[in-house]
Order: C-alpha cells, then structure tokens, then sequence
C-alpha cells in the first residue's frame, strides 16, 4: 500500500514523496484512516514504527490554513521529544506555506518572537509543564477551535507525573479527537487515559514492544569491572553506532570518565545536563560526530537517533519497561540491529526477569581478548571434571591394591609402590580395552565377509 491508498490530498502524497516517505508502515497504515475521520484511540507500537507521522499526516491534512486560530496540540513528555516533533512538522511547511507551528517548551527559540505572539499557530507542540503555564494560567490563546491533542510517549507522561497539568488542559479543551501514542501500555495509564476520553476510544496494539529485526544478546563480564568489560567489548565489536545505557546519572558519568581515559571519544547525555549542552549534544548526535553515546535513559524514549547499529546495557533498569525503550534505539524503520546486556553473578536475577517477559536472547561470555558463544547461559557454571568415570570392576581393583600396598608401619618409596599397584590395575584393564576394541573390528570385518559372500551365492 501507498499513502495515495488514504483520503490525503494530492498535495500531501507529493509533499509526503518529496520527504522519502512513500509506503506507511504499520501503525501509519492502522491510524491514519481512523485519525482523519476523527476517531480518538490508542495506539501501543513498538518503537521506530513510525507513530510521530502517523498522527502529523492527519492533523495537517484536517488543519485549516486560512484560520489564525490554535487546531491541535501534541504533549510530549520531554524537551528533546518536543523538539523532534517540532521539527518533523516543520518540513511540511515547505509545501503548505500558510502552515504555522509553534513550539513551547522550555527553549528560548521561535516562541519569542514577535510574528508569532502576534499570529496564533495552527499547531502547538510542547511539554506539559510549560503548555500549562502559557496556555491554562495564562491563557495567551484561545483554544476555542482545537479538534484534535496528541499525548506522545503516554506512559512517560503518566511516570513523570504530569497527568494533572494534562487534565488541566483537557479542562479548557471542549470534546476533542484524542490520540494517544505509547511504546509499552499498562493498566494504571489506560485507568487514567479514562478521565477524559470520548466514549469511540479505540484500542490498537501491536505486541511487539521492540522492533523484530533487534537481535537480544546477554554477555557475561564475569567481575571485569564496566569500564573494563566495555572498553574490551567495543574493540572487539567495533559498532558503527551505539549507544551505551546506564540506569543513574552516577553510571553514566563513570562509564563516559572511563571511556575517556581509555582514549575511546564518547559524547555524554543525560538529564544532568543543562538545557544549552543538551541541545548541543543532540545536534552533535544526529550529525555523526561520535561512534559512541553514553546516556541514562532520558535517550531511550522516542529521539530518533538514525542509524544506531548496537545498543549496550551495562545494567538493566529497575523498570523493565525501559529496556524494551533502549532496545528500541537500534533496528528501527526495518533495519537490524543488536542489543547487549552485560552481567555477572550478581545480576543473574534480573537477567532472568527479562526473560520471563518472552525476550528471546543468546549468550556470549567476555574473555579477555574475545567475545565467545556461551552455551550454559544463565544456568550455574560448575567445571566440569576431568576425571573418566571407570567402570565399578575396575574400580574396586585399584581399591584392592591400594589396600595391599598400603604398609602397617611407613615405609620408604610407599607412594611409589602405591602408585605402582595402581598403574599394573590400569594397565590390565587398557590392555583388556585395547582387546576388546580389536575383536570388535574383527567381529565387523567377519560380518562383511561373510555378507559379500551372501551376496555373491544369491547371485548365482
């Protein structure tokens, strides 16, 4: 199927061809006809699966260009989310030149200026927080005509705990579609989700949380040390892109350190980071200038990093949920990619967690120099001993010569004479193998004779 299959415009298939956009994925192919004729839902879709387009196409095919007045909002739980959104949006203005979009968040950028105080958008993209503030308390625009408001990354939302500034703003809002986006769907978010939904919210879920082209790998560091275990593991890997996950900003600033003083070049992200370097460190990103990126999991929930090969968790976060999320950085839009998760003894349990969700992984164990296949995984690692079992005959010989040769009172060369007494047991017995061995080729000979022989008188 191709966008032209929808009731788009001619003008929004060729706008939509001009970006690279011509076959919707999934989700797009699900959402897109409800949205445009106005239904409200819910869409759970594995991350990079394209949610961010599936509901722009809708809202600026809908959106009248001749009315100065607001028409749809999108809340995304982050700056950086925002932004991206923000973004995408904005290459639709090249073709709909009347289009105006604006972006509220905590960023001094084009909000400020005086065009836009003056001209209210069509489309208003921002954080909770900061839509609150200008559009509830301040009340700097009328909302009269807003048909349509996205709740992006939901369940980030409902964690971060911003659903009271969102309920605020359905408080203005009059009976509007509603479109809610999340990676992961859980039942305390759809509880909540219920305050203020019309009564045709539908429901759209696609199972898989992370993309099918992601291949789940479990690496056991053994008591390496991170820094140590991922120094090691990337110069055996060499990935053209990753991202390495740590649960605390701590983590994350130890592992960026080390890599550092290991003369490995590593960009830092996370929310430590003031609004200035963050968005330094995102342009710095999406522009290829570092092979590694060391963040905490602010990175894994909808930034659109393209072309991420690996994804690496030092440690698996307490919400599992969040691993679907990082996993979901690589192998997007139909490519493959991996994901690695490092652990040892200490964290075999939480490993296990994730495999109870259904996670399919390999295993691999890092060595000093190499990174093998583990065919134990998760199962205890005991040596195996080296030792042949012996047969109970045999085993009782040598308990009998042992006893003979064992002196009442110590003597010199006991050991050896012991030892001694032992070896003519094993050596009576290799010897008794050695003959039974050949009477069973001579046994396997004999019968293809005398085969060979059955043949040749049948013949006759």
């Amino acid at each position: 199927m191709s966008f032209s299959g929808f009731s788009l415009s001619k003008k929004m298939v060729s706008a939509l061809k001009s970006l690279g956009y011509e076959e919707p994925s999934k989700v797009q192919s699900v959402v897109i006809p409800k949205a445009l004729r106005g239904v409200s839902l819910l869409a759970q879709s594995e991350t990079g699966s394209g949610k961010t387009h599936s509901y722009l196409i809708p809202i600026i095919e809908k959106t009248d260009l001749n009315l100065n007045r607001v028409q749809a909002i999108i809340v995304a739980p982050t700056r950086e989310l925002a932004r991206q959104t923000y973004d995408f949006a904005r290459q639709f203005q090249r073709f709909y030149q009347n289009l105006r979009v604006r972006l509220y968040s905590s960023e001094a950028d084009v909000t400020q200026n005086e065009e836009g105080r003056n001209i209210p958008p069509q489309i208003i993209i921002g954080t909770p927080g900061r839509l609150k503030d200008l559009l509830v308390d301040k009340h700097i625009m009328t909302l009269q005509n807003v048909r349509t408001v996205v709740l992006d990354e939901a369940d980030m939302l409902l964690d971060m705990g911003f659903f009271s500034d969102i309920e605020a703003l359905f408080g203005i809002i009059e009976d509007p579609q509603i479109m809610v986006f999340s990676a992961t769907l859980r039942q305390n978010l759809r509880d909540e989700l219920l305050k203020f939904v019309r009564s045709d919210f539908e429901f759209e879920n696609d199972k898989t949380e992370t993309a099918s082209t992601v291949k789940h790998h479990m690496i056991d560091v053994k008591h390496n040390g991170s820094v140590n275990a991922l120094v090691t593991f990337l110069r055996l890997r060499r990935p053209y892109l990753c991202i390495v996950f740590a649960s605390t900003v701590k983590m994350v600033d130890e592992i960026h350190k080390g890599l550092k003083e290991n003369g490995i070049d590593a960009i830092y992200f996370s929310g430590s980071l003031d609004d200035r370097s963050r968005k330094k460190a995102i342009r710095e990103i999406r522009a290829n200038k570092y092979s590694v990126i060391v963040a905490s999991d602010l990175l894994s929930r909808g930034i659109d990093i393209p072309d991420v090969t690996d994804v690496i968790s030092i440690d698996l976060p307490s919400d599992l949920d969040f691993y679907h999320h990082r996993a979901g950085r690589t192998g997007r839009f139909g490519k493959e990619g991996d994901s690695w998760v490092f652990y040892n003894a200490d964290s075999v349990n939480a490993a296990k967690r994730i495999m109870e969700e259904g996670v399919k992984f390999d295993f691999y164990v890092l060595r000093k120099d190499e990174l093998k296949v583990d065919t134990v995984g998760l199962l205890p690692k005991t040596k195996l001993s080296k030792k042949k079992e012996l047969p109970e005959e045999e085993r009782k010989e040598i308990s009998i010569a042992k006893a003979q040769a064992r002196p009442k009172h110590i003597e010199p060369m006991y050991k050896k004479k012991k030892q001694f007494a032992i070896e003519k047991v094993k050596r009576k017995y290799r010897k008794k193998a050695i003959q039974k061995s050949i009477r069973k080729e001579l046994e396997k000979e004999y019968k293809a004779k005398a085969k060979s022989v059955n043949r040749k008188y049948e013949k006759q």
